[in-house]
Order: C-alpha cells, then structure tokens, then sequence
C-alpha cells in the first residue's frame, strides 16, 4: 500500500511504502520537537499530523498522511494527486 503527504491543496511526498515512513518524513517537514507527535486518525488509513507552531513561519499546514484511495473517500480531488513534487 502507498501513502502519501498531502494538505488541502499541495501534494508534498510519496508515494512511501509504509506509514511509519510518511509519517517520519512528515514530521521531519514539520521539525517535529515533540516526544510525541500530534496525530488524528480521520477514518482507516487517513490522517492528520499537525507539526509544532514555528516562530519564524508563525504557522504551518497540517499534513494529511494517507493513501490515495482514502483521501479519494474523503473527498480530496485527485488532481492534487498529478502535482509534482518538490
């Protein structure tokens, strides 16, 4: 199964072949500093990683980690599955 990082209008990464490797990838997008990262599952393979408040940005998007076909269920429009990466 492939997972991906995505937001309300960016695809970010992936595909990856675990979660646990998108959400790693994540929270280094993130600078994760916390012990444990802030995760909430939406449904079966989709969820919500939001990474700590950043002093210099004052703000970061949350990152989506899921598959593509549970993204698709949730009503996440599948040309942000045709971006590029960067």
């Amino acid at each position: 199964m492939n997972w991906h990082i995505i937001n309300n209008r960016d695809y970010i990464d992936g595909p990856f072949e675990t979660y646990e490797e998108a959400l790693q990838e994540a929270r280094y997008l993130g600078k994760e500093t916390r012990a444990e990262p802030r995760i909430n599952r939406r449904n079966a393979d989709f969820y919500v990683y939001r990474p700590p408040y950043d002093r210099e940005e004052h703000w970061q998007p949350e990152y989506w980690i899921c598959t593509k076909e549970a993204a698709l269920a949730q009503g996440v429009r599948e040309v942000i599955f045709l971006q590029p990466t960067f």
